[in-house]
């Protein structure tokens, strides 16, 4: 009897597994709307370079539903569309990999969003399949097609590898994500930020122009100093941005009621939020322009980056200062209710950043200047929430590229050698 009960039992579960599993399930695939219907192009970038253009675009929330009939966003898939227009007699392949480490297949795609009856679940893998990017990318030919990605907000890194006969060709991308944040950096006109550029040829005249300027951040009124500013970015912005992305680091949203309460879940129920907004610190009278921050685990752990564009152009590069920080813990503050504390060992901070950023493979040349706050055990600095932090007042230069760089091929300049011993070891 009790045999029979018990299996009368697991049956009822099962049955009441599979309803939740039903009413959990993905709403009915809608009739997807053909792509060249849909405007995603209008916010596609192109790169050219020998002979092979290369287009990509990241759709929007509301852009893959209309492609694609269903919400992937809701499974924080994020489909990239990806078109090659190859016209030179070479055959190429491109690595998946290098836009998305952990892409998902388009039947794995398919499967997250299943519903309906057999014919139609086919029917969407066939769908799916369809219109993912196909390998290989033939001679005089355009191939497209689209990947599907993990879901990032505000700026994506698109890293496209043509692996052909000849040689590698590599694109990097910064690729906008339509209507999904408010960032610092949304909110500065980059053009006309100065009023005039100064453009740098000479080395020695970099360095000392680097060396000169603010040791620190301030506060908004410029009456008291904050964080040292202990690190320099030379490159292309688009080159910069994306080796930062390729190591999760992540814009950070503007203070607003939705981004506050994204926030506060954060702290108290442990989510992830990669994009929580940061403090605003001063540097030439004006808040960061870009904030950056890379998350470790919890809101209460993480790593945040401030940088201001400099009004110096180097051998036609982009000149930016900065200052990074790690974040170790969370304390009360009169004046914002809760503020981080910072790891007062800012020099192991920046010294992390360049090993990190040394492995995205964009970065050609590290050197180091003075200029940034000394402050040790005997004669402490202070920032404003205040937290003391100890520094040797070098600030780390780093310049990057667009062609990939291996480790042994990064140029350690010999500006300040000891100090560039001491971070490597």
């Amino acid at each position: 009897m009790n045999i029979i009960v018990n299996k009368l039992i697991r049956f009822a579960g099962l049955l009441l597994l599979g309803s939740l599993l039903t009413a959990c399930g993905a709403p009915a695939w809608k009739t997807p709307i053909p792509i060249e219907q849909v405007d995603f192009m209008t916010h596609a970038t192109t790169l050219t370079k020998e002979g092979t253009k290369v287009t990509v675009s990241v759709l929007s929330k509301k852009e893959t539903e209309q492609v694609f009939g269903t919400s992937l966003y809701a499974d924080q898939i994020q489909p990239v569309w990806v078109e090659v227009d190859n016209q030179t007699d070479n055959y190429y392949f491109l690595v998946k990999a290098g836009i998305d480490r952990m892409n998902f297949s388009p039947y794995e795609t398919s499967y997250q969003r299943h519903s309906g009856s057999k014919k139609m679940r086919l029917e969407m893998d066939e769908f799916f399949n369809k219109m993912s990017f196909t390998n290989p990318v033939e001679a005089q030919k355009v191939t497209s097609g689209f990947i599907f990605t993990r879901m990032d907000e505000g700026y994506k890194a698109i890293n496209v590898d043509l692996v052909g006969d000849e040689r590698l060709k590599n694109y990097s991308f910064v690729a906008a994500v339509p209507d999904s944040l408010q960032a610092d950096h949304d909110r500065v006109d980059f053009d006309t930020i100065y009023d005039e550029w100064i453009d740098i040829e000479d080395e020695d005249e970099l360095r000392k122009i680097l060396a000169s300027l603010p040791c620190c951040t301030r506060n908004k009124k410029g009456t008291e100093w904050g964080d040292p500013l202990n690190i320099v970015m030379i490159g292309d912005g688009r080159n910069i941005f994306s080796a930062l992305i390729r190591s999760d680091w992540h814009q950070t949203e503007v203070t607003y009621a939705a981004s506050l309460i994204k926030t506060v879940k954060s702290f108290l129920f442990g989510s992830h939020y990669r994009y929580s907004p940061i403090s605003p610190l001063f540097v030439f009278d004006r808040q960061q322009d870009i904030g950056l921050q890379k998350a470790r685990g919890s809101i209460s752990l993480r790593n945040h980056m401030r940088l201001w564009r400099t009004p110096y152009n180097y051998q036609g590069k982009e000149v930016y200062i900065g200052q990074i920080s790690r974040d170790i813990g969370v304390k009360f503050n009169k004046r914002t209710f809760t503020t981080h504390v910072i790891d007062p060992d800012v020099d192991d901070t920046r010294s992390t950043l360049i090993g990190d950023l040394a492995y995205s493979q964009s970065v050609i040349q590290i050197g180091f200047v003075g200029g940034s706050q000394s402050s040790t055990m005997e004669d402490t600095h202070y920032n404003l929430t205040p937290d003391p932090y100890y520094s040797d007042g070098y600030r780390a230069v780093i310049f990057f590229d667009e062609r990939p760089t291996t480790l042994d091929e990064i140029d350690l300049l010999d500006w300040e050698k000891t100090r560039m011993n001491q971070t490597l070891e």
